[in-house]
């Protein structure tokens, strides 16, 4: 015997589900407050970069450090924690101002995961940060 479903069952409870997911903090994204977050995940063993120079992106979601040889590694959010990995594979680096002084850095590497990103830097600091990229590339 084929008992007919109620479609607003399944809809209730895909709401309640979302509700309860939003209540207990599950939109809640991640961000880079501070260069000793950033910091702290590329001195990690298996990165194990010295930073002596970090810029944040003013939205926190990516930093850029720069180590005492020049060489350029990333800091980035990947879902509820922070992923850190070494420039070496600079394909492009690109500025696109954004009004209010402030311009988007656009990086291109060839890496297989993660091969773009972009800061929002003040200008300043993205022509700066633009120079270290090109001559880490």
């Amino acid at each position: 015997m084929d008992l007919p479903i109620n479609p607003a069952l399944p809809l209730g409870g895909i709401a309640l589900i979302l509700t309860l997911v939003w209540l207990t903090g599950g939109r809640r994204s991640l961000r880079i407050a501070a260069t000793g977050e950033a910091a702290a995940a590329l001195c990690a063993p298996e990165i194990g970069f010295d930073a002596r120079e970090i810029v944040l992106s003013k939205d926190g979601q990516a930093a850029l450090a720069r180590d005492g040889e020049g060489r350029v590694a990333v800091v980035f959010v990947s879902g509820s924690h922070l992923a850190a990995r070494k420039l070496d594979d600079i394909a492009a680096v690109t500025l696109l101002p954004q009004g209010g002084g402030a311009v988007r850095l656009e990086v291109k590497t060839r890496a297989f995961t993660r091969p773009d990103f972009a800061l929002l830097l003040d200008a300043s600091d993205a022509g700066v940060w633009q120079q270290y990229l090109r001559e880490a590339a």
